[in-house]
């Protein structure tokens, strides 16, 4: 197979968000409140706009790309990985016959193709294909390995610090203690600490009852009374 590189144009080589719409809630309802619709988005993070627009004009292409651990944005303590174009500004197409070069030029985000100094393709060497391949698997594996070390790392210490303040929070709950639950379908009630369970959950005792009745709840859901 004869590759052959071509120039990307500038912000081509990052992931290509799709839009679409769907009926809004007022919609659904049959109800025309404002217009209908919202609007929804997505991105394939394996898949840059170069790449999208040259699979859907039937172009074989590869773009070499790198991968790096990074923490997300959203959820503290998780990892994951993120893909980026290994060479900045260039991607490779095979298989291109004579027509195919003037259907290349219209591809969405092909600036042009690397000519030598006739102007003729210049051909890549399969070879190079396949060592940039390979450089791609191990950077996968490797930015992989990174994700699961420091995922691993921010459980440990979320659990060293989740402990720490059980720790405190004993001093504070220990039995015979008067609590409020602050949270789940017994919000609002009055209890006392009966004991501690392990490190996350405390049975307490509700009252206002006729018979004795005890929950087993998290920490978090209790507040002493003294401050209420």
């Amino acid at each position: 197979m004869i590759w052959y590189a071509i120039r990307t144009k500038p912000g081509f080589q990052v992931p290509q968000r799709e839009y679409w719409t769907e009926p809004n809630a007022s919609a659904l309802k049959g109800k025309t409140r404002g217009a209908g619709y919202r609007m929804r988005s997505s991105v394939n993070p394996e898949q840059a706009a170069i790449e999208t627009h040259l699979e859907r004009a039937g172009f074989v292409h590869y773009m070499p790309a790198e991968f790096v651990a990074v923490r997300n944005r959203n959820k503290k303590g998780l990892y994951e990985l993120r893909r980026f174009a290994l060479l900045k500004g260039y991607a490779f197409v095979a298989e291109v016959d004579e027509a195919g070069w003037y259907r290349l030029l219209d591809v969405p985000g092909v600036h042009s193709v690397v000519a030598d100094i006739s102007g003729k393709a210049l051909p890549i060497r399969s070879i190079d294909i396949h060592r940039l391949r390979m450089y791609e698997q191990n950077s996968r594996a490797v930015a992989n390995a990174k994700v699961a070390a420091l995922t691993k790392g921010a459980e440990v210490q979320a659990r060293r610090e989740r402990k720490a303040i059980s720790k405190a929070t004993r001093k504070k709950l220990f039995p015979g203690r008067e609590v409020r639950l602050i949270w789940g379908d017994k919000v609002g009630r009055e209890a006392t600490v009966a004991a501690w369970q392990d490190e996350d959950f405390v049975k307490v005792v509700l009252k206002g009852l006729q018979e004795a009745e005890s929950v087993t709840v998290p920490f978090e859901f209790l507040k002493t009374s003294d401050a209420a």
